[in-house]
């Protein structure tokens, strides 16, 4: 496959659609499979908390230490 065809030559990509990508930056195939909403986020690289800045946004991953349940009279403390 060629990643440097032109997008109105993919099929089922007609005039109209093409002036839409094309408006979006999107002249080929390579553009439109690297194409990345704005608001895409990145999950395929979590962070140790020890590695973020303030005020930065990112993936951390994590356990719980501590399970809450509550049944009809009070709330139970399970350990994990």
């Amino acid at each position: 496959m060629d990643l440097k065809k032109e997008v109105q030559f993919i099929k089922g990509v007609g005039p109209s659609r093409v002036k839409l990508l094309n408006k979006l930056g999107i002249f080929t195939l390579e553009d439109l499979i690297t194409y990345y909403p704005r608001e895409y986020e990145d999950r395929s690289k979590p962070k140790n908390i020890s590695e973020t800045i303030h005020g930065e946004e990112c993936l951390i991953s994590g356990f719980p230490i501590r399970a809450y349940e509550r049944n009809s009279n009070s709330w139970q403390s399970y350990f994990v």
